[in-house]
């Protein structure tokens, strides 16, 4: 059912792609037609997917994951970047007057920027929130702080280890609806659900448990590839994106799509069809390999854009901060990210 290594990276990178162009799409106007929010889902199930991949590679060749390679691998594939980006964000906030205060900086590279964003406020009216964008890196982050270790507790117990996940998603779901249902949308921060990681870290565990499904159930992993399986996922994600309740939206939703992945992802990333064929195109692999800092330039240069020009047309503005964007993030994956991830390959030697 797998294809080669490199056209698995290749589909990858295209259902990269796909998740950025619905961020950017909703972050430049279009919000009510491309859910942006299913974009960083979909960002959260890849990593949990291929990370969790990686690592059992890592296991079944040496019967070990260093975490000291695993931390060295995610400083240079990230800070790099991030930092960069952090520069170019305080220079044009220091043009327009609107420095940040230090402990917001801080929450950027110590990966507290979800709850800083949900319990105090990113600076920036003119040039609207530009370090905001992190917060799903905290996300990630925050995951990361523990994933690995109970990865080396459990991988020798594969169904131990699913059970234990299975509870976790389930209480994770759980605590969404007591907060939903208990306490009340009206009297949460703003965005607490959305981006806080003890209630959106689930869409990254949905990930983990295909990739280990893959390695250590082929059989089942074989059942995922049917089209009904696959129509089954499509008909549960668009039920989440037709259903507007704000309750369900902060509660269920997150789930729902998380389980909607699960089943439509080994169709569209290891399938031989047209939609693999289209996530395999060179133009789409590649604007999913610069997703990282398309992601981070993308929120910088919109807002950007209407403070500087704010007489802009439509079309302009839109093709102007599609080019920025893309000419930005080319050259931080070609001469940052690419630098420093052999620079971080050198030292794991």
């Amino acid at each position: 059912m797998m294809a080669h290594q490199s056209q698995r990276l290749q589909a990858l990178d295209g259902l990269r792609a796909l998740s950025i162009a619905l961020v950017f799409l909703s972050h430049i106007g279009f919000g009510h037609l491309f859910p942006g929010g299913l974009g960083v889902t979909i960002f959260f199930f890849i990593s949990g997917f291929i990370i969790t991949k990686l690592m059992l590679e890592e296991w079944d060749t040496s019967g070990r994951v260093s975490i000291r390679n695993f931390y060295v691998r995610r400083l240079f594939r990230l800070t790099p970047a991030l930092l960069f980006f952090v520069l170019i964000s305080l220079a044009l906030m220091a043009v327009v007057g609107e420095l940040p205060p230090k402990k917001e900086v801080a929450s950027v590279f110590f990966y507290f920027a979800n709850y800083y964003g949900i319990y105090s406020s990113f600076s920036g009216e003119l040039i609207k929130q530009p370090l905001a964008i992190t917060w799903s890196l905290a996300v990630e982050e925050h995951f990361y702080f523990v994933f690995p270790f109970l990865f080396i507790g459990f991988i020798r117990l594969p169904k131990r280890f699913l059970s234990l996940i299975a509870v976790i998603l389930l209480a994770m779901l759980a605590w969404r609806v007591y907060l939903v249902l208990t306490i009340g949308l009206d009297h949460l921060p703003h965005y607490r659900i959305y981006t806080a990681t003890d209630t959106r870290a689930d869409s990254i565990l949905y990930g983990v448990v295909l990739s280990i499904v893959f390695a250590r159930y082929p059989d089942f992993a074989k059942q995922l590839a049917y089209k009904r399986v696959f129509f089954f996922g499509v008909f549960l994600l668009l039920l989440t994106l037709a259903i507007r309740s704000e309750e369900f939206r902060e509660s269920l939703r997150y789930s729902m799509q998380g389980i909607a992945l699960f089943c439509m992802f080994p169709t569209l990333v290891f399938g031989k069809n047209r939609l693999n064929g289209f996530l395999q195109l060179p133009p789409v692999v590649y604007l999913g390999r610069i997703s990282y800092s398309l992601y981070l330039y993308h929120w910088l240069v919109t807002h950007s854009v209407a403070h500087f020009l704010p007489e802009l047309t439509t079309l302009p503005r839109i093709a102007l901060i599609t080019v920025l964007s893309l000419l930005l993030s080319h050259l931080s994956y070609r001469y940052i990210e690419q630098t420093f991830q052999n620079l971080g390959r050198k030292l794991m030697v």
